[in-house]
């Protein structure tokens, strides 16, 4: 499969090969094969005009490994016990697969995208979304190829976005560059 994010003007943030292609997550498995895809074509940047896919970056701050650990520490205290958990994680997911779930991506609406560690797929993990605000988590694709697909087709979208968006999002990518201080 192939993206066809129409590249806006910027100038592209390279992902850090060696890091991504080396990573294994605790199961042993790497990184799904379309963020892989994804990562070396695109870089860092504004998917779709709405999210930011984390993608190895070394130590930066919006690099996939402080994100992810970033996103996961607002809920991680809930995740010892089912009776802890502030949030709807209905209709999709269960108190079994909110444990594996890995934040890869959020946007500024608040919507945050998940891997399911448990593959369904050989080389890719299920897709899971939510606001944390009542959406609950909603299973929204089994490749990151898949969403985006959804995502910018009119027909496709509202499995991904069950509420609140009236269309589909741009096929677009805007590349951002690192800002050290």
């Amino acid at each position: 499969m192939q993206y066809n994010l129409k590249m806006l003007e910027g100038k592209k943030e390279p992902v850090n090969l060696d890091e991504m292609l080396s990573y294994r997550f605790g199961d042993g498995t790497s990184f799904p094969t379309s963020y892989i895809e994804f990562a070396r074509q695109y870089g860092f940047g504004l998917t779709c005009g709405e999210f930011l896919i984390y993608i190895p970056m070394g130590g930066y701050c919006d690099s996939f490994f402080s994100q992810s650990c970033a996103i996961k520490g607002t809920y991680s205290d809930v995740l010892g016990n089912p009776n802890d958990v502030w949030f709807d994680i209905e209709p999709d997911v269960d108190f079994e697969r909110l444990k594996r779930l890995i934040p890869f991506a959020s946007s500024d609406n608040g919507n945050y995208l998940f891997w399911d560690s448990a593959r369904t797929v050989p080389n890719e993990m299920d897709i899971y979304i939510t606001d944390f605000r009542g959406l609950g988590f909603v299973k929204a694709a089994s490749s990151l190829y898949e969403l985006i697909e959804k995502m910018t087709d009119p027909k496709q979208f509202k499995e991904v976005f069950p509420l609140f968006y009236q269309e589909e999002l741009p096929a677009t990518f805007m590349p951002f560059q690192k800002h050290e201080d």
